[in-house]
């Protein structure tokens, strides 16, 4: 019986939540998804601080823990996706079919929308196709499809888990990595014995909630410091112009130091003569969104080349020199 949980539970690696890839959800979004959790908390219910109720708790789970009060100075987005990389074309069929990777997928938005996040979710094929290409065209197949949909969404946070069986326990293990940048922030794994009394759906109900419980306080401080600095943006640039070597190097030296100058950090991730890697902090106050950010670029390289927009997301913006 609980072979046929993982066959479900490496289906559970199919638990995905994203919105379109380039769009903004409105505010209908969210509440349509706070409409939809509210049938996980008739079975997954949490005590007013967030932590889960004792009567579903397992009995080998461990002691209660304090959770983090600390509070966001903006609400904070979160992506929920499987650990894997490249297209989920099965996964995603696995959501819209399972109803245990259903119910997994209930705890996690249910737990994550009563502790104030914005929870969004990929719904569709052709928004999985987009965020993909648009990886693609990143950092090639080999990158973390995770990390591209959550620069994708605007998310500030993204959280992957994966289950196993080890001997007779199920096992879930959560990671929890800054969207921006994709360093890990925290790392959870929960193990749960199966004594043969309960339901699939209690089973993974239950390891589940412990897991994503524990996950996030421990990143909760973490993300509300983030936040408190200021939004983050990734900025790839592609010079694509017929430049010489000293055109191209006057480009880099100018966003170097002159369009550095405009933002509260800029980190390079990597410059070579073609292609800029960056990731900027910037004041949400002078800046409020991504096109913003790309109108400093724009500005700033006027007189030496041209920038043309390639693809912008709420957090990523590709850009090309011409």
């Amino acid at each position: 019986m609980m072979k046929k949980i993982f066959a479900t539970l490496t289906a559970l690696s199919a638990l995905t939540l994203m919105s379109c890839a380039g769009s903004k959800p409105e505010q209908k979004d969210y509440d349509a998804a706070r409409r939809d959790v509210q049938a996980a908390y008739s079975e997954v219910q949490y005590d007013e601080d967030g932590s889960v109720k004792s009567e579903i708790q397992s009995t080998e789970a461990t002691p209660s823990i304090q959770l983090s009060s600390a509070k966001f100075k903006t609400t904070p987005t979160v992506l929920v996706a499987p650990a894997l990389t490249g297209k989920m074309n099965a996964s995603i069929d696995v959501i819209r079919k399972n109803p245990l990777a259903k119910t997994a997928m209930e705890v996690i938005n249910a737990y994550l929308t009563s502790r104030d996040y914005k929870v969004v979710g990929l719904e569709s094929q052709a928004q999985l196709d987009e965020v993909v290409e648009l990886q693609s065209s990143i950092a090639g197949n080999d990158e973390d499809l995770a990390y591209v949909a959550g620069l994708s969404v605007g998310a500030d946070i993204n959280i992957t888990y994966s289950g196993s069986i080890q001997e007779n326990d199920i096992v879930i293990d959560l990671n929890a990595s800054e969207a921006s940048t994709a360093n890990l922030l925290a790392s959870e794994s929960v193990r749960m014995k199966n004594d043969g009394n309960e339901s699939q759906r209690a089973l993974v109900q239950k390891c589940m909630q412990q897991a994503i419980v524990g996950l996030e306080n421990k990143v909760r401080e973490k993300l509300a410091a983030q936040l408190e600095s200021g939004n983050q943006y990734k900025v790839v640039a592609h010079l694509t112009g017929q430049f010489t070597d000293d055109q191209a190097e006057e480009i880099s030296n100018m966003v170097s130091t002159q369009i550095r100058k405009k933002f509260s950090k800029m980190q390079v991730i990597s410059m070579s003569r073609n292609t800029y890697d960056l990731m900027l902090t910037v004041d949400p106050e002078q800046y409020e969104d991504a096109q913003m950010v790309y109108s400093v670029f724009y500005d700033g390289l006027n007189g030496l080349a041209k920038v043309r927009k390639q693809n912008i997301t709420k957090k990523l913006i590709i850009l090309e020199i011409q």
